[in-house]
């Protein structure tokens, strides 16, 4: 009895960890993205310098090397 209780636990373990490793989520070019998440996408207000494209997280501009604040 123990022994088919400790083979289907063996069993049961193999099966989550192949399910697992084999699940991945992936984007195509032609998914379609809420206006929600594409806003957060897309970059908050250019440099003030030199108009590149800056996000609400950087400390300086990307592009030229200034600091912001």
């Amino acid at each position: 009895m123990l022994e088919i209780a400790t083979a289907t636990l063996f069993l049961t373990v193999a099966v989550v960890a192949i399910g697992k490793k084999n699940h991945q989520v992936t984007w195509s070019s032609t998914d379609v993205i809420s206006p929600a998440i594409e806003e957060e996408l897309v970059a908050d207000l250019p440099c003030p310098w030199c108009n590149a494209q800056t996000a609400e997280q950087d400390r300086s501009c990307p592009s030229c090397g200034q600091r912001f604040g």
